[in-house]
């Protein structure tokens, strides 16, 4: 064998391993056609969603009843006294004092007009009045009156139409205590006076420093 048929050799046998070596470590060859790429599996875990807790908080209903409240007004009814232990010597006539023997009234219902009025001495504020002798002029007044039809006023009576016509003491009307003849009712207070009005809605109010008519 020639030294160039050994050569030969020599160089195919070093191919066959350089082509061998690169089969081992699998890089391609140069020229060599790719196969078909290799897509990696990727593996999803799924998604646990934890349950969702609602929590509801209870409702308290609450039945709550109206309150009503009642105002209650409280009148005092005074205490009715018995027209005869005031009755006169005239019929239709009851005549009494206040406790305070100030005031001498009467409830005359004898006449054509019932009549509830009182002498004593008057306030400084009452207005003057045609005197009863002297027509036209005007003089303080000695008595006040209602009657059952006319607002309350003041008067100049001749006579003490309110005395008894005996001149006999009248018993005194308590405090708080009513008299009532007819449709005329008189009752005393210890602060205000005396008071005599009609069932019509007329009146007066009375003491010695104050008065009050309607």
């Amino acid at each position: 064998m020639t030294f160039t048929v050994r050569a030969v050799l020599l160089f195919a046998t070093a191919l066959v391993v350089a082509g061998c070596g690169r089969a081992v470590d699998g890089s391609p060859e140069t020229g060599a056609v790719a196969g078909p790429a290799t897509t990696p599996t990727v593996t999803t875990t799924p998604k646990t969603t934890a349950p969702k807790t609602t929590t509801t908080s209870p409702t308290t209903t609450t039945s709550s009843r109206p309150t009503t409240t009642t105002a209650t007004t409280t009148t005092n009814t005074p205490a009715q006294a018995k027209p005869q232990t005031f009755a006169g010597t005239a019929a239709g006539s009851y005549y009494f004092t206040t406790p305070s023997t100030k005031f001498h009234c009467a409830i005359l219902t004898g006449g054509d007009v019932p009549t509830a009025g009182c002498h004593g001495p008057m306030p400084a504020s009452a207005p003057k009045v045609p005197g009863a002798g002297a027509s036209g002029t005007p003089v303080t007044p000695n008595a006040i009156e209602v009657t059952g039809g006319r607002p309350g006023q003041f008067a100049s009576a001749g006579d003490p139409r309110y005395y008894p016509l005996d001149r006999s003491a009248a018993p005194a009307l308590s405090y708080g205590t009513a008299l009532h003849v007819n449709d005329l009712t008189c009752l005393v207070d210890e602060t205000s006076g005396v008071t005599c009005r009609s069932d019509a809605g007329h009146g007066f109010t009375l003491s010695d420093s104050a008065f009050r008519v309607w």
